[in-house]
């Protein structure tokens, strides 16, 4: 855990300009001398999130995406992940290692910034600099873990493989690194998030949505307990993001269901969004290919992800409010608005970016019901649900609405047997975590969140292509994304295939 990550493209985070051809630079470039100053560290956490978003992939591979037989491929990218083929050379955005590369990347800055506040003198006054570094490089590693490392389970975590856990600014390039055990690597997550969420200062930003405040790393704590499966800690942090008006944090997709996609678009990933605890611009195309990949949402899919018999209040007549654009093949959801930023504005050189949620209220809420599922707040829950589809639901449902025990078990009868999770369920967990399952499947699509769901619930993804069935199962190894292979080349062990 001592040793550093290979990081080949720091030298773009430090600052430098993307190139045409995004190749990597020989040398990092030795910007630490700089940090002079507590504003220059902040400036410089600004670059320590990852500048790539993985929604296209997840999305891709997720039980969301089904194949528009009468579109063409779109790309050899969305074909591989459709089929849960290999992906790991640097091909281009929005790949898993385009993510890995920028993951790692936004660790080093991270490091750079702990490295300039020691160097500062530390003390209590920087405190609010370290306790952003520390989560950030948290959240980083963390990401890093879902996508390319087996699910969290306490019974094979000590054996199952983690990654190289990153503590220290690169000096180098090029390193020999070493994986270490998933519980080691989770343990060093959940030691920096805990630090680091202690030492944060709200009143620092002046765009705090941009940024890891109490409550945006309360949010992420709620989801990293949730894949650990420590439902106390999942409700404290999702009690601390949430405040005493959860309510008011949730986004109200039928109060905003009458705006025009261009002003949805504009709102979705808005620090004017109250349900946004953590936004990013993220060097992306996914907003002018989600709607049109090959291998995504059909008509199908958009049915069975959003179709009213999926509301888990349809028995009594409830459907989503939802608002879906776009013809049978092309069907969305407005979440991301593209942007264009210059590096050289008079040769016209630069490279487009996306605005989107990292995190949302909306997240940390169903974060909570789930916990308290599995803890057996079975009022609780039942209370929460119903304040949770209110604002997603077309038809208005008065405050004396009462979703009783009896009625959740007669809608959700049966169901949930897909899930296989690394701990137990009762059969009345099983069923009710369906309602939880499609609340959020319905809520977060097209956000990537699915492919976590698919792979912590231990869920059976099917995907035909070209009218052939493929399965992916629990335990295939297709399920953890390949090491890239620049990293490969310095020492990282391949996932198993």
């Amino acid at each position: 855990m001592k040793k550093n990550i290979y990081t080949p493209i720091i030298a773009l985070i430090l600052g430098l300009s993307l190139t045409a051809c995004d190749k990597f630079l020989d040398e990092v470039p030795d910007a630490r001398t700089e940090l002079d100053s507590p504003e220059k560290v902040q400036e410089l956490l600004a670059t320590a999130y990852p500048n790539a978003l993985y929604a296209d992939f997840c999305e891709t591979m997720s039980d969301n995406a089904g194949d528009k037989v009468n579109l063409t491929e779109s790309s050899i990218f969305n074909t591989q992940m459709y089929s849960w083929e290999t992906n790991n050379e640097y091909s281009s955005r929005d790949t898993p290692p385009y993510y890995f590369y920028a993951a790692y990347a936004a660790v080093a800055n991270a490091n750079y910034a702990l490295e300039a506040v020691e160097k500062l003198g530390g003390g209590s006054e920087l405190n609010y600099l370290k306790g952003e570094a520390l989560v950030a490089r948290a959240y980083a590693h963390f990401m890093l873990g879902l996508f390319w490392c087996k699910p969290y389970n306490p019974a094979t975590a000590t054996s199952d493989l983690g990654l190289p856990y990153a503590t220290k600014a690169e000096r180098k390039v090029f390193e020999i690194y070493k994986r270490i055990p998933l519980k080691d690597y989770y343990d060093a997550i959940e030691k920096d998030l805990t630090e680091g969420i202690s030492l944060i200062d709200n009143s620092k930003y002046t765009k705090p949505n941009f940024h890891f405040t109490k409550e945006a790393a309360h949010a992420f704590a709620s989801r990293f307990y949730l894949i650990k499966g420590d439902w106390d800690k999942v409700i404290a942090h999702a009690n601390e993001a949430l405040g005493s008006a959860p309510a008011n944090k949730l986004r109200d997709v039928k109060g905003q269901r009458t705006r025009t996609y261009a002003q949805q678009q504009l709102l979705y990933a808005s620090s004017d969004e109250p349900a946004n605890a953590l936004i990013v611009g993220a060097s992306s195309k996914y907003e002018r290919n989600f709607a049109f990949n090959k291998y995504g949402l059909t008509l199908q899919k958009s049915e069975e992800v959003l179709g009213d018999n999926k509301h888990p209040l349809n028995a009594f007549r409830a459907t989503w409010a939802f608002a879906i654009f776009g013809r049978d093949d092309y069907r969305n959801i407005p979440k991301y608005q593209e942007y264009f930023k210059y590096t050289n504005v008079s040769a016209g050189n630069g490279y487009v970016y996306d605005m989107a949620v990292l995190i949302s209220y909306d997240e940390v809420f169903l974060n909570r019901l789930e916990a308290y599922l599995m803890k057996g707040e079975k009022a609780k829950f039942l209370t929460d649900l119903v304040v949770f589809l209110k604002k997603k639901t077309m038809q208005d449902i008065p405050d004396s609405f009462v979703l009783s025990e009896e009625d959740m078990n007669t809608i959700y009868q049966n169901k949930g047997t897909e899930f296989d999770p690394a701990y137990t369920l009762s059969t009345q967990q099983r069923e009710w975590l369906q309602a939880v399952a499609d609340v959020r499947r319905a809520t977060f699509v097209f956000e990537g969140l699915r492919w976590i769901d698919n792979k912590r619930l231990g869920m059976k993804v099917v995907h035909v292509k070209r009218g052939q069935t493929m399965e992916l199962l629990k335990n295939d190894p297709r399920r953890e994304l390949q090491i890239p292979e620049d990293a490969v080349s310095n020492g990282i062990t391949v996932n198993p295939r």
